[in-house]
Parts: structure tokens; sequence; C-alpha cells
């Protein structure tokens, strides 16, 4: 079953936040990734739970080419199997 905007932007946040050591709402869906300062081995690492849960395959670098929470699930949101 496809995920919405909400459940998948809430995912990304909370292991965001927790890799990063901050409360979720300290994260806001516009800033970038970068600003987070973990390292590309833990975001693979993410990604690939984010793979797993949505059940497809996602590019491992996705998040730097999305740049932001907010269109990395938009991203998701778009290409996820009807």
């Amino acid at each position: 079953m496809n995920k919405t905007y909400t459940e998948i932007s809430g995912w990304i946040v909370e292991r965001i936040a927790h890799h990063a050591e901050l409360e979720p709402r300290q994260i806001t869906l516009d800033t970038e990734i970068v600003n987070f300062r973990l390292d590309s081995l833990l975001m693979v690492n993410i990604t690939s739970e984010l793979e797993e849960w949505l059940g497809m395959d996602l590019s491992p670098s996705i998040f730097w080419e999305m740049g932001t929470i907010g269109a990395t699930t938009e991203w998701i949101l778009e290409n996820q199997e009807a």
C-alpha cells in the first residue's frame, strides 16, 4: 500500500532526528540535508532502511539529489507504484 506525504516525511524526519541527535520538531522539511551534518555512509543506511519500509528501490544518493526532506518525499510520492 502506498504511503502518504505525512507518513513518508515523518519517517524520514524521525530517522534523521535520531542520527543527528535532534528533536524531530527541530527538523523542517525544507532544510537542506547537508545542514544535518550526517556522513554519507549513514545517509546511505537511512536510504536502505527507507527502501525496505517503502518496498521500492531508491538511488543511494536520493537525499543529495533532491536536497531536502520535502523534495525527497515529493519524488517518492510521484514514483510509488500504484
